[in-house]
């Protein structure tokens, strides 16, 4: 199978709840079985597991443990980390990239976020960044449906309109997160299509 000179990366972002992961997880088993050369990558900050540690030490959060600054500046090292392994792979799927991070930086510590943008940046640009959009309602009631982590629906708001408010967001490809799952995966493939037309013909 011939191969693409440069590698590639599609990013998945959005708010929590959007379906990210479900989606990242089928491209990525659809295009392994085609005989794809992919990698899936979940590039977590660890927020979820710094807080569930502040609360076992008596604190609401990491973001109250140990201040805004230093939990930002802890997420974005342990999101970076995470995906300069991943820059390795030939097609990457990313699960959050690094808006993600901006988006969060903006409304926990704006005051970092050109040091945070100055790590991140060393990542390369994402050949397709797909942006999930979901009303935050619905997010926020899939997330208590799930009944795996909590999320607070004015903290998922205000996410929501960071990630709108980043200079990134002119590039990013609005899925409608709304629709049903198949519909979603569709427009995905479509948009993978346009992007990397060799990757479902062969030609990758």
């Amino acid at each position: 199978m011939a191969r693409n000179k440069e590698q590639a990366t599609i990013a998945f972002v959005g708010i929590d709840g959007a379906g990210k992961t479900t989606q990242a997880s089928l491209l990525t088993r659809q295009l392994k079985q085609l005989g794809r050369p992919v990698t899936y990558r979940l590039a977590a900050s660890g927020r979820r597991a710094f807080s569930r540690g502040a609360r076992r030490l008596g604190h609401a959060d990491a973001i109250s443990l140990f201040g805004p600054r230093f939990a930002i500046r802890a997420e974005t090292w342990l999101r970076y980390a995470n995906l300069r392994i991943a820059q390795r792979s030939y097609l990457l799927v990313s699960d959050r990239y690094d808006v993600c991070q901006y988006a969060r930086t903006r409304i926990i510590c704006p005051e970092i976020e050109p040091w945070v943008r100055r790590r991140m940046g060393r990542l390369r640009k994402p050949t397709l960044t797909l942006f999930f959009d979901l009303d935050p309602t619905i997010a926020h009631k899939r997330v208590i449906q799930r009944g795996i982590d909590k999320e607070n629906l004015d903290d998922l708001k205000a996410l929501d309109a960071a990630y709108r408010s980043l200079p990134e967001a002119r590039e990013f490809v609005h899925v409608d997160a709304a629709a049903p799952i198949d519909d979603v995966f569709e427009t995905i493939q479509h948009e993978v299509r346009r992007r990397l037309p060799g990757f479902y013909d062969g030609e990758a």
